[in-house]
């Protein structure tokens, strides 16, 4: 089917600013409809759409932001809050949260707020809103508590590390806003007492919140080693044991050999040569062990705990129960 010229453009220009497009009137929702029919643009929502094209290069998190956009230009008078705001800004989260492409728009009332399947309100009081230009959110601290109260603790320590990161907040506006919200407080007394802006990226995070939920202390961040010739390696964690020996913890996301930001241009073969030789180095500097984890060992767990005991980093709990419902 032909793309009506007018609504290619349309869909063109939503595109640019990184939105769905919303029509209002009848006629063009109905010349939309059929071109999801024909498979050229898809529905990402109701009453929202993007060429089809153009959407499946999209991450799902890319998507979840496209959609969020979108609603805003439909219904600018929505306050975004918890995730969505957590995703308007960039804060590197589970990619899981948001499967279900739900949004979180903030709610004035106590109770009694009506949900749906893609929508879920969060009670905040008005001075508690932040209005941005181009959108209506709550501010970032509040959308963390947001997610504190909703989600596990391994699943939000990778938010407020980012956040942090960013700095798009810091502890103590995190630890003063949650006093008025005591269970809410103290699961953010947990956090903040792992949280860590020096952890590169979400998989790092998400990788010590696993190891601290499974009962392990946490590794001690971005430690530095220097070789004899002056160069330097930074590990991503640290365990400096009882009897004097120094285990490594290093999370490999496929990042580190796709992106060529990390790469500086170097082919796999040539990254993976150079990670060999950093090893190597490390090993032969006072490092005792070096521990690898890549994704689908943090979420295994099992792994996780069986290659730390074997190194000897001692379990000094059994799995953590802090995040009581």
């Amino acid at each position: 089917m032909k793309i009506n010229k007018r609504i290619e453009d349309e869909l063109h220009e939503a595109a640019s600013h990184g939105r769905c497009l919303y029509v209002a009137s009848h006629a063009d929702q109905e010349i939309l409809y059929r071109l999801t029919r024909s498979g050229q643009v898809i529905r990402a929502r109701r009453g929202l759409y993007a060429l089809q094209d153009i959407w499946r290069n999209l991450s799902v998190q890319q998507q979840y932001v496209w959609i969020i956009r979108g609603l805003h230009i439909w219904r600018p008078e929505l306050i975004f809050a918890g995730l969505s705001v957590i995703a308007l800004y960039g804060i590197e989260y589970p990619f899981w949260l948001n499967e279900q492409q739900t949004i979180f728009l903030a709610s004035t009332k106590a109770i009694g707020v009506a949900k749906t399947s893609k929508t879920r309100y969060v009670h905040v009081t008005p001075n508690e809103t932040l209005f941005d230009k181009d959108r209506s959110m709550t501010s970032v601290t509040q959308a963390l508590l947001d997610c504190a109260a909703r989600f596990e603790f391994h699943e939000v320590l990778p938010i407020i590390d980012s956040a942090l990161r960013k700095r798009l907040t810091t502890k103590s506006a995190l630890m003063q806003t949650s006093k008025a919200v005591p269970a809410v407080e103290a699961r953010i007394g947990v956090l903040l007492r792992y949280a860590d802006s020096r952890s590169e990226n979400g998989g790092e995070s998400l990788c010590r919140a696993i190891i601290i939920e499974e009962g392990f202390p946490a590794p001690e961040l971005q430690q530095e080693f220097r070789m004899q010739d002056g160069r330097r390696y930074r590990v991503d964690g640290l365990y400096r044991l009882a009897n004097g020996k120094a285990v490594v913890v290093e999370y490999d996301g496929m990042n580190k050999y796709t992106d060529a930001t990390m790469t500086g241009g170097q082919s796999i073969r040539q990254v993976v040569h150079a990670e060999k030789q950093r090893e190597q180095d490390l090993l032969n500097s006072g490092v005792s062990q070096i521990v690898r984890f890549d994704y689908k060992d943090i979420l295994q767990r099992d792994t996780v705990t069986k290659k730390l005991i074997e190194a000897g980093v001692p379990r000094i709990a059994d799995r953590t129960m802090f995040w009581s419902r």
